[in-house]
């Protein structure tokens, strides 16, 4: 956050008072300040982002991904940039406007486009885990495109961060970055929002973590997923009201809580719908945002 001065120091004082905020531009990578290498240090994480020209990862295809791997320290610290790498990729079918509205690219610019899977692959392969901003997106495209980085745990910035318990008001990218003091000049390429991510990485929560501690520390928490089974029509509104999603592959009613929630769950649902079953699978980041 911005720091302001008194009457007689930094003229900006006065429009803090007035209750306006002051926001700085993210950090362009290749400016990344190094702080050396750490003395204990972190995993290393590949930081992703893929644009598409559909949403089901098994029919649509990726035509842009940008990857940027990051250093870390123990307090979960980016310490320096350790390499990026980026793709166009021709999908051989014209895209959807609304596609070409939402990232800039087009037919024109994606034409003869291929990604050099073994190059992007290589930068991915030398992380400890990857990181997306919604990471139940990005990572099914991620695993298909790239099978050889399929064995990767992964991190999401949006869900593996108590945005909301720590007082933001949002989880959007932006309006996240915005809450920190700063923004992004340009979105929806994946290059820039690789940028933005791993600036809103680098920016420390009200509890004095970094949000890149907090995502690594919540993402390696084993949690259980909730599957309820059977004949759900008439349950279907309170499951709903307890934060259940419906899978419309498995077709069940799934939520994913921790140990003793589950057993609390479990519980509930055998007492006030003793036909349905219930099925518990443990999940680490590895089979979690399959």
């Amino acid at each position: 956050m911005n720091k302001m001065m008194d009457a007689d120091g930094d003229p900006a004082a006065g429009i803090a008072e007035q209750g306006v905020r002051i926001l700085r531009p993210i950090a362009k990578l290749d400016d990344w300040p190094r702080m050396g290498d750490p003395a204990s240090p972190g995993p290393v994480i590949a930081v992703v982002d893929v644009e598409t020209e559909g949403l089901d990862p098994e029919t649509d295809q990726v035509i842009e991904i940008a990857a940027a791997l990051v250093q870390t320290d123990s307090e979960g610290r980016i310490t320096c940039i350790l390499g990026k790498a980026y793709g166009l990729q021709d999908p051989g079918r014209p895209l959807m406007p609304k596609i070409t509205a939402l990232t800039g690219l087009s037919d024109a610019k994606l034409e003869g486009q291929a990604i050099d899977i073994g190059k992007v692959t290589a930068v991915i392969a030398r992380a400890d885990a990857i990181l997306a901003h919604s990471a139940r997106f990005d990572a099914g495209f991620v695993r298909r495109l790239l099978p050889g980085v399929a064995h990767l745990p992964w991190v999401c910035s949006l869900n593996d961060v108590d945005w909301r318990g720590h007082g933001f008001d949002g989880r959007a990218l932006g309006h996240l970055l915005a809450q920190q003091g700063l923004f992004a000049p340009k979105a929806h390429t994946a290059g820039d929002d690789v940028t933005a991510t791993i600036n809103l990485l680098a920016t420390v929560l009200p509890s004095g973590r970094t949000v890149l501690a907090e995502a690594l520390a919540n993402a390696q928490v084993t949690t259980t997923r909730i599957d309820v089974e059977g004949q759900t029509f008439d349950a279907k509104a309170d499951l709903k009201r307890r934060g259940y999603h419906f899978d419309w592959v498995r077709k069940v009613w799934w939520s994913e809580v921790g140990e003793l929630q589950a057993d609390y769950e479990e519980s509930w649902i055998t007492r006030h719908y003793p036909r349905l079953r219930v099925r518990r699978t443990p999940i680490t980041w590895h089979e979690r945002h399959c």
